[in-house]
């Protein structure tokens, strides 16, 4: 998350006099109308493939918090400890609606880059480095 806000910050996507710093991004999820998923999914035997997020042993211990953009409640759940052979994708993406206080260069503009990694004893493999991720690449590519 800190990267990619970071990166709205860079750009202007998200403007700092309005959001503040990194941190004030982070705390208040001013990211959230351009990053409003997750990080990824598990990857099995389907592409979004089923399986709980919560460590099993902690099903049912939940803080909750308000968001402070939408006042909505945020229940914050155990996050699932990875394990050598789970599968999952690493896909942030984001996604610029036009809308007010939003710059037009933005408007309409979407990117998600997706990386599946097998999780290992020392880390994990990422079984997708074959594929272009820079956009020149991207580009020739779909030039054919």
């Amino acid at each position: 998350m800190k990267v990619l806000a970071q990166g709205m910050l860079d750009v202007g996507l998200l403007d700092r006099n309005k959001v503040g710093t990194l941190d004030d991004v982070l705390e208040k999820r001013a990211y959230f109308q351009f990053y409003m998923h997750r990080t990824g999914h598990w990857l099995g035997m389907d592409v979004h493939d089923c399986g709980s997020y919560v460590e099993p042993s902690e099903v049912g211990d939940v803080s909750e918090r308000k968001d402070p953009l939408s006042g909505e409640t945020i229940k914050n759940r155990p996050s699932r400890i990875l394990q050598p052979g789970m599968v999952l994708t690493i896909e942030p993406g984001i996604y610029v609606r036009p809308a007010e206080g939003v710059p037009e260069q933005f408007h309409n503009i979407g990117i998600r880059i997706e990386d599946d990694a097998i999780v290992t004893a020392r880390g994990c493999e990422l079984v997708t480095r074959g594929v272009p991720v820079k956009a020149d690449e991207i580009e020739a590519l779909m030039r054919g």
